[in-house]
């Protein structure tokens, strides 16, 4: 039986000189066996005797490898079958070494074997992944360049409809911005799913930390007739000062209790808050003092208390400020002549260019400012009816040349005449004038408490010390007028006011001060009174309720309560609540989170009443049939103050943060494949670190 063997012999690209390949090779062998360096070959012991024995001749590694010039084909240029395997021209042995040595020498130096050196090289480089990435790159830059347009869009409240007007003029401005997702769907669909991103990080982030919330509804009906439930939460970030953010504009179907309910449950849900979560979290909800929100039997909020037992629930100090004000007005009869006339003033202006025009050159004749007059103590916040009241105050002297001018305009009938000369009289009346400075003074405080409720950062405890102060401050107007109540009665006595003439008018039934303030001060202690043991609870934390000396467990009872509703940890806040009374002046760590979950819960729905007027911001007359669903992803991008954003570093959408399972739903095809071609290359990188 013959001994059969096989040998593979190669040389490698000639790392070594041909004298040391021959040195290797050795010039004699003994027993007829050679032994190569492996840059050679590598043989076995093979015999002369053995001619039965297959022998694998040598051959060059990089041009077996390359096998084809490929596309740097050059004339006259191909890769020899002689080189891939190599024919000695002699069985002799020394004289095929000879030879063999003889090749490998002029191999080394000859166009083939360059180019197949220089295909091994570009073959190591990755070109093919290279060239993904460029093109992976460049489509991105495109789609990243579409995205803040669209993004821009929706922080300016313009129209879808703009987009492609903004793509055609960045393109001739030189801005490559592809082929694709230029049209006013692609915008719809790019601000619903950067809305979509930007309230997933937010919630993600408030239920990673297990941040106490607060949730503020409102319902209204939009410019295109469509009833709509506004949602708003409060919460903090890292431990931050709790912060406002729109959650969603919900469609509603129906305006009851238990579909209100419902659909704020589906939209808290798929927000991201789940049942078991808001369990543990969820502190307080705040609406306005609509029965169907706050009804005791089966309002929204009694359904969710019977949910989650220990749900604080509160109506807006603004809409009480409101109902007080207005049951003060029911109260004081004299009022409502006084609404009756600003309302007559404000038809007059608001019906009729040329009266406008008229007041406006009356204004110039007697050098005073003209404000706009709005309707005074009606469905609007009290802030707007100080506004009309500011307004009428400062163009006194403008009407009042207005009514005279208009009163003896022959152009004008008989009747716009009489009309005008009524208008005259009153103001030139001494009783209308008090009333009008004591109504300045009045909605003046009422205005700012209404506008201090309103702030971002203002808590429950702050807003009860801001209705006290506004309380004492009314209360002083009854001994000691106000600045414009005293200015007014000074004219009266000088019958003359700026340049204005007074006189008594016995037809007319001016104001009670006295009764009128105590009205307002009795409906507003009645209204915006802080009731119930957890308000109560919540006064321990304010200072200026301690007593001069307090001891070290004082308050210890209020704390571990207010602990256990807000499911709290009561030893910490124990711990921190004795350290805060030793160290007034500081801020224990131990109660950072009960001051955060006080700091959570709003005193107003002034948020929402803002997501509203938003929302007639972006849907208007014409743009009435904009649906719901796409004016909320516009409300969720907040309006900047006259800046045009460049970038939506608020959602961090830089391209690498695309990923194919966010844009397929919109079936983004150029997206998608630019994506999944990326992707694939650094997989490809990565098998290749890890072998």
């Amino acid at each position: 039986m013959k001994r059969k063997q096989t040998q593979t012999t190669l040389f490698h690209c000639f790392r070594k000189s041909a004298h040391e390949v021959i040195a290797a090779s050795g010039d004699t062998a003994t027993d007829d066996t050679a032994t190569d360096d492996t840059n050679v070959a590598e043989e076995s012991n093979v015999t002369e005797n053995e001619p039965d024995c297959t022998v694998t001749l040598p051959g060059c590694a990089v041009c077996s490898a390359t096998k084809s010039t490929g596309i740097l084909t050059e004339q006259r240029v191909s890769m020899s079958e002689e080189w891939v395997q190599i024919q000695p021209s002699n069985t002799n042995r020394s004289t095929s070494l000879a030879s063999l040595r003889n090749k490998i020498r002029r191999h080394e130096t000859s166009r083939a074997h360059e180019i197949a050196q220089e295909l091994t090289k570009k073959g190591e480089q990755d070109l093919f992944g290279n060239l993904m990435r460029t093109v992976s790159d460049t489509v991105l830059a495109e789609t990243d360049a579409v995205f803040r347009t669209a993004y821009c869009l929706a922080k300016m409240n313009r129209p879808f409809t703009d987009h492609e007007y903004l793509i055609e003029l960045q393109e001739k401005n030189g801005v490559n911005m592809g082929t694709s997702l230029h049209s006013r769907y692609s915008s719809t669909k790019i601000v619903e799913h950067i809305a979509k991103e930007m309230q997933k990080k937010i919630v993600d982030s408030i239920v990673s930390s297990s941040s106490k919330l607060s949730v503020l509804i409102d319902e209204a009906t939009s410019l295109s007739h469509k009833s709509a439930m506004i949602v708003n939460i409060k919460a903090s970030f890292d431990g931050a000062t709790p912060e406002f953010v729109f959650l969603e504009l919900v469609e509603l179907e129906s305006q009851r209790a238990e579909d209100i309910e419902q659909a704020l449950l589906n939209c808290l849900d798929t927000a991201g808050f789940s049942k078991e979560w808001l369990q543990m979290n969820w502190v307080s909800f705040v609406s306005d003092g609509a029965s169907v929100m706050l009804g005791k039997n089966s309002g929204v909020a009694t359904r969710l208390t019977a949910r989650y037992p220990n749900l604080f629930t509160w109506h807006c100090l603004n809409h009480r400020l409101e109902l007080a004000v207005s049951n003060a007005v029911d109260e004081v009869h004299a009022v409502n002549h006084f609404k009756a006339f600003m309302e007559k003033i404000h038809n007059l202006y608001s019906q009729s260019n040329k009266n406008v025009r008229e007041l406006l050159e009356a204004a110039q004749e007697v050098g005073s400012q003209v404000m706009k007059i709005g309707r005074v103590l009606s469905t609007r916040w009290v802030a707007s009816s100080f506004h009309s009241v500011k307004a009428v105050w400062r163009s006194y002297e403008a009407l009042n040349r207005h009514f005279e001018n208009a009163a003896g305009d022959q152009t004008r009938n008989s009747k716009e005449r009489q009309t005008y000369r009524g208008l005259a009289c009153r103001m030139q009346s001494k009783e209308f004038l008090c009333d009008l400075g004591l109504m300045y003074d009045a909605l003046s405080e009422l205005a700012n408490l209404s506008e201090q409720l309103q702030a971002h950062s203002v808590t429950l405890l702050r807003a009860d010390q801001l209705l006290k102060c506004t309380i004492r401050v009314l209360t002083s107007f009854k001994d000691m007028p106000g600045e414009k109540l005293e200015e007014a009665l000074t004219a009266q006595s000088l019958g003359r006011f700026r340049s204005v003439p007074l006189e008594s008018n016995g037809k007319l039934t001016p104001i009670n001060a006295k009764q009128f303030l105590q009205s307002l001060i009795n409906n507003m202690e009645k209204r915006l009174s802080f009731e119930g043991e957890m308000l109560h609870d919540l006064s321990i934390l304010d200072k200026g309720n301690w007593p001069s000396t307090p001891g070290v467990r004082h308050g210890e009872a209020q704390v571990k309560r207010l602990c256990r509703r807000f499911n709290l940890c009561e030893q910490q806040a124990v711990n921190g609540m004795r350290d805060f009374l030793e160290h007034p002046d500081s801020e224990p760590e131990g109660i950072k989170p009960l001051i955060r979950c006080i700091q959570t819960i709003p005193c107003s729905t002034a948020e929402c009443e803002r997501g509203f007027s938003l929302m007639n911001i972006i849907c208007t007359d014409k743009r009435s049939t904009l649906l719901l669903s796409n004016r909320s992803p516009c409300k969720t991008n907040p309006v900047s103050s006259g800046r045009v954003c460049c970038g939506p570093e608020e959602a961090e959408l830089c391209s690498d943060e695309l990923r194919p399972n966010s844009t397929t739903a919109y079936r983004y095809t150029n997206l998608f494949h630019t994506i999944y071609i990326r992707d694939i290359v650094q997989k490809r990188e990565h098998v290749k670190k890890s072998v």
